[in-house]
């Protein structure tokens, strides 16, 4: 029997209505080797007392509690408090399907890699539940619409490639319906040794982005599954989802700032270049239509002192295509004081 154990790390952080949900999904699974380690960010409603009860009646579930410190403080310490064979995140307000584990770590033993991505996620924006909640009525128990009851890795396709960067943001590869998210760490089941040394950036919102991108300045072996593993439920209150655009963009920018000079410390250019296609134009030119609607005030101004400062350093000039050439100049629209001028 496979008895290799996957260690859960859950930031919590005043979820006080998606809780439960998100920690019977985890006490659902078929594959039972598991540990849950649930980090209470300071929360200040009922997610404390949630989580002490789960965890007094099961033991697989470890509890701890911490002052405010932010997700990534979170994940870290979740991280140090670690030792199975395999990593996953899961945010508190989402939920995974039941056979999540099982069917991951089937993949990665089968297939003899690093990690798992299941890119195929519902994003989680289900007009029952959001109506539901909006109605405050109790939907702890409650299944969504869509998501299937069991999934079959003999009727899903998988691809492998030894080099997972190469498809972060590749559309092309005939077998791939969609590319790997390459901001989201919750995608992904991962042997925690290739993770393990990788730190998220204090007081970074984003902070997805530069861990993301650390790991991969090395080839990554991976499985990419169209199983639908994962739903993701857009919470705007939540610790990764409350931040608004032009703090998203600045947040973004601070994020691939320093994921590239760890690119150019490598000194890898080939890499780079990948790195920068497949990840940093990726994010970019879906980004940049936040600068249309910048308003006026304090953000804004340290938003666009910002990009004038990484214009100067050429950090814009490696845009490769069309698209990310047409980015390319709305930021330096901005870099020269101006402001770009949406045409229908």
């Amino acid at each position: 029997m496979n008895t290799s154990r996957v260690d859960i790390i859950i930031p919590v952080y005043n979820v006080e209505p998606y809780l439960q949900r998100c920690l019977n999904s985890v006490l659902k699974q078929t594959y039972k080797h598991w540990r849950a380690i649930c980090i209470d960010d300071g929360s200040t409603d009922g997610c404390p007392a949630i989580l002490d009860e789960y965890a007094a009646k099961d033991s697989r579930f470890m509890v701890v509690h911490q002052a405010n410190g932010g997700l990534s403080h979170a994940r870290n310490e979740g991280m140090a408090l670690a030792d199975a064979e395999y990593v996953m995140f899961v945010d508190s307000d989402d939920f995974i399907h039941p056979q999540t584990l099982e069917l991951a770590v089937k993949l990665i033993k089968r297939d003899g890699t690093d990690m798992v991505s299941w890119y195929k996620d519902v994003i989680y924006i289900n007009i029952q539940l959001r109506l539901m909640h909006k109605l405050k009525m109790n939907t702890i128990n409650v299944r969504p619409w869509r998501i299937p009851f069991r999934c079959s890795l003999k009727l899903s396709k998988s691809v492998i490639t030894d080099d997972a960067l190469k498809h972060a943001s590749d559309w092309r590869h005939p077998d791939i319906k969609y590319p790997i998210k390459h901001n989201y760490v919750w995608r992904h089941l991962f042997k925690r040794s290739l993770i393990k040394d990788i730190k998220f950036i204090k007081g970074l919102k984003y902070e997805d982005i530069p861990w993301w991108s650390e790991l991969l300045v090395k080839p990554v072996k991976a499985t990419i599954t169209h199983l639908p593993l994962y739903y993701y439920y857009v919470n705007h209150k939540s610790i990764s989802k409350a931040t608004g655009g032009v703090e998203r963009l600045m947040s973004q920018l601070k994020g691939l700032s320093y994921a590239q000079k760890l690119y150019e410390e490598a000194g890898n250019m080939e890499r780079m270049r990948l790195w920068s296609r497949n990840i940093k134009w990726a994010i970019l030119t879906g980004s940049s239509r936040v600068l249309y609607k910048m308003g006026e005030g304090p953000q804004t101004d340290s938003l666009v002192k910002y990009i004038t400062d990484l214009a100067k350093t050429g950090f814009f000039d490696d845009a490769i295509g069309t698209r990310e050439n047409i980015a390319k100049e709305l930021y330096y629209t901005v870099a020269k004081g101006l402001r770009p001028v949406k045409t229908d």
